[in-house]
């Protein structure tokens, strides 16, 4: 029997996977990008590790990821990259040269469903930190907690301080986005040690005048350096990036822990692997016609920052009903893309 599901972390993972949408339509403002760049990827990390659950066999807890996400994550990129050979809007190279991009995963380059391939790499150094962590009877949770944010420190270090020319592609990224697991990692550590000890005294203390007050602490964190244009030294920049993050990852769980789910919500919130899959072609064809078929709509949207974030919130949450087709037929008839076995009447 599966487990039920957790209506707050399907709720978190809705918001995160409209900030995706919002974030790849091209008429978002600065300002609405700072509010929700902080926890909108780390939150989907986060509830990874949250619903994690410990398994002894390594062999078992693999195949249980390559079915699960690396087998989606090649099926939907391939089928994206067919697609985009066949019916495309942009740019692109050929077949040949886009397939061993995708196998190579560097970011942006070609990398289309990189979430997906990043969440998978993350997963495997996060088995053996949780196995080590827990397996005597008491926890080490401080002590993994501390050793994932040292290797995630020094990941983020090498993206800052890395001479991408040193590289072929120009960048400081590294196949399979080596450089970013670490990141990932440490918000699935804390997500699942949020669960197994600090989840009950968490509840007890998230009334709405701390979720006010924590509301307005990340206000002030992510916007009064915007507002006064610093610009932090590398090093201080990075330790704030944390603190940036943590804060608004607290928040966002804070908040969906209290708030009433529906059905549309849970439905996009249990399939946002789908969504992060398939929202590209939707996200062309809408930005097409605007740019081509409507420009003078277009033109007046993209000159205005109030009406430039109200309509891209609006095409997000569009775009995520119109998904909800392809999400209904792929788990009712390809349900083995995404890991699972058809259910028999």
């Amino acid at each position: 029997m599966a487990g039920k599901r957790i209506e707050w972390v399907d709720i978190v993972k809705y918001i995160c996977i409209i900030c995706v949408l919002v974030r790849h339509l091209e008429w978002e403002s600065e300002l609405l990008y700072i509010f929700y760049a902080s926890f909108f990827l780390k939150g989907f990390f986060f509830t990874a590790g949250y619903v994690y659950h410990y398994t002894n066999d390594f062999k078992s807890f693999l195949i249980k990821k390559v079915k699960g996400l690396l087998v989606p994550w090649f099926i939907f990129s391939t089928f994206n990259i067919i697609l985009s050979q066949i019916l495309s809007f942009n740019e692109h190279n050929g077949l040949l040269t886009e397939m061993a991009w995708n196998m190579l995963q560097i970011r942006n380059h070609g990398d289309g469903i990189w979430f997906v391939a990043a969440l998978f790499i993350a997963f495997i150094p996060f088995y053996f930190l949780i196995k080590w962590s827990d397996r005597e009877e008491k926890s080490k949770s401080v002590a993994a907690i501390v050793i994932s944010f040292i290797l995630s420190f020094g990941s983020l270090a090498y993206t800052k301080l890395m001479n991408p020319s040193l590289l072929p592609w120009n960048g400081a990224e590294l196949p399979w986005h080596l450089e970013y697991i670490f990141q990932a990692m440490l918000f699935m550590v804390l997500g699942y040690y949020f669960r197994k000890e600090y989840e009950v005294k968490f509840d007890k203390h998230n009334t709405k005048f701390n979720r006010i007050c924590l509301g307005a602490v990340y206000l002030l964190i992510i916007y009064l350096p915007y507002a006064l244009g610093i610009e932090f030294p590398v090093i201080i920049d990075m330790i704030y990036q944390y603190v940036r993050e943590l804060t608004g990852v607290l928040l966002l769980v804070s908040i969906c822990k209290v708030v009433k789910t529906n059905r549309y919500v849970s439905y996009v919130g249990q399939n946002t692997l789908i969504y992060f899959a398939l929202h590209g072609k939707i996200l062309n064809i809408i930005e097409t016609i605007l740019q081509k078929i409507m420009p003078e709509i277009y033109s007046i949207i993209h000159g205005n920052v109030v009406s430039e974030n109200i309509f891209v919130i609006a095409v997000a949450l569009v775009m995520s009903v119109l998904l909800i087709i392809p999400a209904w037929i792929i788990n009712k008839y390809f349900p083995f893309v995404l890991g699972r076995t058809k259910k028999s009447m």
